[in-house]
């Protein structure tokens, strides 16, 4: 079963943000905000996660991977980490 992505990033931010005992007040934007995130029914823009991902000790890719993980039952993170390899060379980096 695939979980919608946006839903999946809310579930990877409280993962990160429950895993380091952070509140969803301590976490930048509003406490309704981040609540609606974790719930699914928002959508954060990059800014917001990337300022979100400064206040859990994270990378903003982590929380994007993480999510795109949890969305997809058969996603191996490896073999997505491989293929991010390969896209960025392909555009020289």
């Amino acid at each position: 079963m695939r979980l919608e992505l946006k839903r999946a990033i809310g579930t990877s931010i409280k993962s990160y943000r429950l895993k380091r005992d952070v509140s969803q007040e301590s976490l930048g934007p509003s406490q309704p905000y981040i609540s609606n995130l974790e719930a699914g029914r928002g959508s954060a823009s990059l800014d917001k996660i990337e300022q979100m991902a400064d206040v859990l000790g994270v990378h903003p890719i982590s929380i994007i991977f993480a999510g795109f993980l949890i969305s997809n039952d058969d996603a191996n993170k490896d073999q997505l980490i491989e293929r991010i390899r390969i896209e960025l060379a392909e555009i020289g980096l």
